[in-house]
């Protein structure tokens, strides 16, 4: 758990982050796609170091490259102009194809193999839902849709933060995180909820769901940031290291910082395809 001295660069370091996280998604998918590739290559290499620790190697040319065509692949343009192609899945398929060759010449390391997929289904798969999101239904309301797992994801771990520092006394999973608490957990989800109620309240009318939608959205939302910060912490628990890496000053690692939106993106589309 940090201490209270990091709170400031903690601050200036998350609002540095969120105000450049809201230019980009303002831009669209012009300065979407570039920056997924470099949080793709920065959360690869973070990955790949941790798992070193325990003497596991990834497959790294396949995973950033079958990253990079997943990206391709989830362009909203591609579902326009063809929408009978499911084109993620054909790039999931491509990358399965490229690395079991890979391994059937390379040696047959299968632990590589393994970790690389779940690698893949942990960070491109996941934030290639982005770019679907930002043009969901269309470009204007897609940003709006866009800003719900961010609101989500923030408000969680700033809730998690401050009522696990103030009334925090059972643990949560003590083996997987120990400085995590019930109390934590809670107050980040209830925080969570009342943020995302609230924000939704305010500008309701541009969010094509009802209230009750929206309510559903804030819980399920605010439990998946959560889930999402467990498996980081499960991760960094598993190779033996304190954070991911040292990217954002007294924040430790990317994958530290966008752990909640890896699960909070794909549910929102999931959420936003089946109740619209």
């Amino acid at each position: 758990m940090e201490g209270r001295d990091d709170l400031p660069t903690r601050v200036l370091s998350a609002l540095v982050g969120v105000l450049l996280l809201l230019w980009v998604l303002w831009g669209g998918v012009a300065l979407i796609l570039p920056t997924l590739v470099f949080v793709l290559w920065l959360g690869s290499l973070e990955l790949r170091d941790m798992l070193a620790k325990r003497g596991i190697r990834l497959n790294l040319p396949f995973l950033v490259g079958g990253g990079v065509l997943l990206f391709l692949f989830s362009l909203p343009q591609l579902y326009w102009h063809f929408p009978q192609v499911p084109w993620r899945e054909v790039a999931l398929g491509l990358f399965l194809l490229g690395s079991f060759s890979h391994e059937l010449l390379k040696g047959a390391d299968l632990t590589r193999f393994a970790f690389t997929l779940m690698a893949f289904l942990y960070l491109p798969w996941s934030l290639g839902y982005v770019l679907l999101l930002r043009e969901i239904p269309d470009s204007t309301l897609g940003l709006w849709t866009l800003s719900l797992p961010l609101v989500a994801s923030f408000a969680t771990d700033i809730g998690a933060y401050f009522v696990g520092r103030t009334l925090g006394r059972q643990k949560l999973a003590p083996e997987i995180s120990p400085g995590k608490t019930v109390e934590g957990s809670l107050g980040g989800i209830a925080v969570s909820f009342l943020a995302l109620a609230l924000y939704t309240g305010l500008v309701r009318e541009v969010f094509p769901f009802g209230l009750l939608e929206l309510w559903l959205f804030s819980l399920l939302l605010s439990l998946a940031a959560q889930l999402g910060d467990l498996v980081e912490s499960m991760l960094k628990r598993y190779c033996g290291v304190k954070d991911s890496g040292h990217f954002l000053p007294g924040h430790g690692g990317l994958l530290d910082r966008i752990d909640s939106l890896l699960f909070t993106f794909p549910l929102t589309y999931f959420l936003v395809v089946l109740f619209t």
